[in-house]
C-alpha cells in the first residue's frame, strides 16, 4: 500500500491512463449508473434480510473490490455472499469466498426474474427464503420493479467500461488518501443508493470525510468531494468541497491533483 500512496502522489503520472475515462459523455454515465444502482438493490437486500440487526450501519454499505471491479456483500448464512460484476453486471453467489457455477447475466432479463433466479439460488443452498425481503433501508425514486421493463447493459456498455474505470481510479485514490491519514487498512465501501464511495474505517470514525461519487441528481458529473465542520446559525454543519471530473481531466496530473485535494489539511 505505502508504494500506492507513493505512485499516486507523485507528481508525473501518465496522463494516458485517464483515457479511459473519456469522453465525459453525462447523459450516458447516468444511464449506467441507473442501470448500476437498479442491480446492485439486490445486494442491498440480501444484506439487509440475512445481516444481522446489530450491523445496522454496516448494513448500508457494501465492499467494492477495485482488482476486480466487483460489489459484494458481507458474508450471511452459511458464509453466502452476493457479487455483481462490473462492467457486465452479471451477479454471481460465492460460498466460503468461492465463486459457485451458477452466474446470472441480467440482459433482458426483468426484475422480477432477478428476484427468482436469487430465491433458486437460495433454495439451493439451503438458505430460509422466507427471511428474504426486498425491503430497502433507503428511498430510490424509480427503482424499477416487477416484470414490465428489462434491464439493458448492452445498451450502454462503453459508459458503464468508463464507470468500471472511474470506480476502480477513485478506489486507488481514496485508499492512498487514507494511508496519508494514518489509516493504513481501509476498505473501500460503497453505499448501494448513490453508488458513493469512501473508506470502511472512516465512517463515523471523525476523521475527515472524503470520498467520490459518481455523478447524482445536483451533480451530474463525477466527483470527489471533501467536507469539513464549519459553524452555522444553528451551531455545526459540514460545507463541502468538491472537484468534478471536468475540472480533474483538465488538470495535467488528474491522479495527483485528486490525491492532493482529498488530503488538503490532512493530520
Amino acid at each position: 500500500m505505502t508504494s500506492l500512496a507513493k505512485a499516486v502522489s507523485r507528481p508525473s503520472i501518465d496522463p494516458a491512463a485517464w483515457q479511459s475515462v473519456r469522453p465525459l459523455d453525462l447523459d450516458a454515465l447516468a444511464k449506467a449508473r441507473g442501470e448500476t444502482i437498479n442491480l446492485l438493490q439486490w445486494l442491498a437486500r440480501m444484506e439487509n434480510s440475512y445481516l444481522p440487526v446489530s450491523l445496522q450501519e454496516e448494513r448500508r454499505y457494501l465492499e467494492y473490490r477495485p482488482a476486480s471491479g466487483t460489489f459484494v456483500t458481507r458474508p450471511f448464512d452459511q458464509g453466502l455472499s452476493l457479487t455483481l460484476h462490473m462492467p457486465s453486471l452479471e451477479m454471481q453467489f460465492h460460498k466460503d469466498a468461492k465463486a459457485v457455477p451458477h452466474v446470472f447475466d441480467p440482459e433482458e432479463r426483468s426484475p422480477a426474474e432477478v428476484e427468482a433466479w436469487l430465491l433458486v439460488e437460495l433454495l439451493h443452498h439451503g438458505v430460509d427464503r422466507t427471511k428474504f425481503s426486498k425491503k430497502l433501508l433507503h428511498d430510490i425514486p424509480g427503482l424499477m420493479t416487477g416484470d414490465a421493463v428489462d434491464h439493458s447493459p448492452s445498451s450502454c456498455r462503453q459508459a458503464l467500461m468508463q464507470l468500471t474505470a472511474w470506480f476502480r481510479k477513485a478506489a486507488a485514490i481514496l485508499d492512498a488518501a487514507a494511508w496519508t491519514m494514518d489509516d493504513k487498512q481501509a476498505s473501500i465501501v460503497c453505499r448501494p443508493d448513490t453508488l458513493g464511495f469512501s473508506c470502511a474505517s472512516s465512517v463515523g470514525s471523525g476523521r475527515p470525510d472524503v470520498g467520490f461519487t459518481p455523478g447524482d441528481a445536483e451533480n451530474p458529473e463525477p466527483y470527489f468531494y471533501r467536507d469539513r465542520s464549519a459553524s452555522n446559525g444553528s451551531g455545526r454543519g459540514k460545507v463541502r468541497s468538491i472537484l468534478t471530473a471536468s475540472e480533474l481531466l483538465a488538470a495535467g496530473d488528474p491522479a495527483a491533483t485528486a490525491f492532493a485535494f482529498l488530503t488538503t489539511g490532512a493530520a
